[in-house]
Formats: C-alpha cells, sequence, structure tokens
C-alpha cells in the first residue's frame, strides 16, 4: 500500500513537472505529447493524484504522521525525478521495476 500511494505521488510530482515552464525538451508523441500540449488538463490530473496520495497517507498513518510521510516523500521523489529524468532512466519499464521491487520488498518483508 506505501508503495502504491509513492508511486502515485511520484506520477503526480512528474507529470507537474514536465509540464513546468523551464522544460526545455521538444514535445514527443503519444501520451507526453498530449501533456506537453494539454497542460492545464496535465496539471489537474497531476494535482488530483497528489490529493489522492496526501488522503492514502493521513488515511494510513493519520493525520500527522499522514503529512510528514507525504512531505518526505514528495522530498524523494522529486530528488528522484529532477536527478534521474534528465538522463532519460525513468520509462515505464523502469518505473514498473523499481515499483514491483518496492511492492515484493514491502509484501515480504
Amino acid at each position: 500500500m506505501i508503495s502504491t500511494l509513492y508511486l502515485i505521488q511520484f506520477i503526480a510530482f512528474y507529470l507537474w513537472q514536465i509540464t513546468s515552464a523551464s522544460n526545455k525538451r521538444q514535445a514527443p508523441t503519444g501520451l507526453m505529447g498530449y501533456a506537453f500540449t494539454h497542460k492545464v488538463q496535465t496539471r489537474l490530473v497531476g494535482a488530483c493524484l497528489g490529493l489522492l496520495a496526501i488522503v492514502g497517507f493521513i488515511w494510513l498513518w493519520g493525520v500527522a504522521s499522514g503529512l510528514a510521510g507525504f512531505v518526505v516523500g514528495l522530498m524523494a521523489v522529486g530528488c528522484l525525478s529532477v536527478v534521474i529524468e534528465p538522463f532519460q532512466y525513468l520509462r515505464t519499464p523502469g518505473v514498473a521495476v523499481i515499483y514491483v521491487c518496492c511492492v515484493l520488498l514491502e509484501r515480504f518483508l
């Protein structure tokens, strides 16, 4: 459950990151191209996912711990996204492998 909340938080942060004014990449095709051309809708989806993550953290851990977990997670996924994204390592297979490993660790440890 925690890994899923952090994945949702990562997706929300990444949607806001790719629609920022400081993003200098060319608009690719497919879903990323849609995100580049429809920035308001992309940011709205990112905000809804962020709200879903914060509600999930508060529901799981309570108000104070949930907010603290959300802030710490936001710093972690933000750092991961900002540091690794220029190298273009953050593609769906890479994120899926990281997510599956985290879910397995969470489930069996």
